[in-house]
């Protein structure tokens, strides 16, 4: 019988109200119905959300449709924090905001980040002893952060991990009843538990990355890096360069979404190879003759498949970012369903991803899925962890050279095993393990 982890156990009918609120608060992926992952298009009773499961609707949404539908709930949720960076930006400021970013993103910039992705990861491991219980979520989310630190956005700020942690922390905890509003279009003056400590976590963020811009403009250093390119990069139709708070913006995604996403990929990779060590075992088999003991490199992570396999599968059952949403921005038509101007069009990933109508075994864990040959099949709009469309993740690519390259250093030397009860999957931003993920670390002989 096929392993089958833990998983979000729907309600058989949907919730009205009071029951609809208090679920989503404490988890919003508990408030999908079961009809949401064997049908394509599901309202919610009395409220203005459909939730849109179907690739067909997807792709409308994502692609051929897109300007009838906006990010509406995402820039509210998300806006204080990021502003009108390239993840909460819409139309020409988004396009020359990407156009500016993409270059560091090529292939062949690419391989020149792996040796750092190597040495972050032996710094984590050279913290670690022998038999220890780790919390393994905080240990990625330091490993992904150190990453891009040194290999995206350099700062000489020695405390600025920590205070991208607490008040990403915090952020998160806040961010369930931001979500709900967002949604419902509740008023904004409506009062709104967790504001006040939301807030004062996306004031530490934003101080913390003022500081980085600030620093580099006093060195006025000639580097190379995403944040040097930012600095040049010019608005093709007006000329004009970033200003400081431009420059935070943009910093803050880069630095919550190309560490914070990659981190929970590895967060639940590695939980489902603690939950099965054979797994485990053909990696590390394949690390092993790949590198044949070396140091990971680029031309390795080219030809690690099982690992990459697992990767991809780990996060179809746990998708980092497990909800996607767009806002209707007029009246409109979906294959004959009537959508009114302000509805939200949930896209709930994690539902997408375990849909019993297009996956063999939803819930199980079977990395083969992800072999070359069955993985041409997978249609595009059914499997989305880095999202879809014009506003797929400009930063895939190097995502997942990253967590390759990481899981498979990690694999040379470590062994891990569970050290408590299988966690809880919540929706937040990101899919976090309610209560955390301690993991026992045991080093090979």
């Amino acid at each position: 019988m096929a392993p089958h982890p833990p998983r979000v156990v729907p309600p058989d009918r949907p919730l009205h109200r009071l029951a609809f609120v208090a679920r989503f608060v404490r988890n919003p992926l508990s408030v999908v119905p079961r009809a949401a992952y064997e049908e394509d298009f599901t309202a919610v009773p009395n409220a203005p959300i459909y939730w849109v499961t179907g690739p067909q609707f997807i792709r409308a949404v994502l692609l051929e449709e897109r300007d009838k539908f906006a990010k509406l709930a995402q820039i509210r949720l998300l806006g204080p924090l990021l502003g009108k960076g390239i993840l909460t930006s819409e139309g020409a400021d988004w396009k020359w905001q990407r156009q500016a970013s993409a270059p560091m993103f090529r292939p062949q910039e690419l391989v020149h980040f792996v040796p750092g992705f190597v040495q972050a990861t032996r710094r984590l491991m050279a913290r670690w002893t022998d038999n220890a219980v780790r919390p393994i979520e905080r240990d990625m989310t330091q490993v992904t952060f150190d990453v891009i630190s040194a290999t995206l956005l350099p700062s000489a700020d020695a405390g600025m991990p920590a205070a991208i942690e607490d008040s990403t922390a915090s952020f998160q905890r806040a961010g369930a009843w931001g979500q709900l509003f967002a949604w419902v279009h509740a008023p904004r003056w409506l009062p709104q538990p967790g504001r006040r400590r939301s807030a004062a976590a996306v004031a530490a963020l934003r101080g913390a990355v003022h500081r980085i811009v600030a620093e580099r403009r006093a060195a006025g250093e000639a580097k190379d890096d995403l944040l040097a390119r930012l600095m040049r990069a010019r608005d093709p139709d007006t000329g004009q360069q970033m200003n400081d708070e431009q420059l935070v913006d943009n910093l803050l995604t880069f630095y919550l979404a190309g560490h914070e996403t990659t981190a929970k990929a590895l967060t639940w990779t590695l939980y489902l190879l603690a939950r099965y060590p054979h797994w485990a075992r053909r990696l590390e088999a394949e690390v092993g003759a790949v590198t044949g003991g070396a140091e990971v490199s680029a031309a390795h992570a080219e030809r690690l498949p099982l690992v990459q396999q697992v990767l991809k599968e780990s996060m179809r059952l746990y998708p980092p970012v497990p909800i996607m949403t767009r806002q209707a921005v007029a009246d409109t038509v979906l294959d004959g369903h009537a959508i009114r101007a302000g509805a939200s069009l949930v896209m709930p990933i994690y539902v997408i991803h375990r849909h019993a109508r297009r996956w063999e075994e939803p819930d199980a864990f079977l990395p083969e899925r992800f072999a070359p040959e069955r993985e041409d099949a997978i249609p595009r709009y059914q499997y989305m962890p880095f999202g879809a469309g014009p506003r797929i993740c400009i930063g895939m690519a190097f995502a997942m050279i990253e967590a390759t390259v990481i899981l498979a250093t990690l694999l040379q030397r470590v062994r891990f095993a569970p050290a408590g009860r299988d966690p809880e999957p919540v929706a937040r931003v990101t899919l976090i393990p309610r209560g955390g993920m301690p993991l026992a670390v045991r080093f090979r002989p």
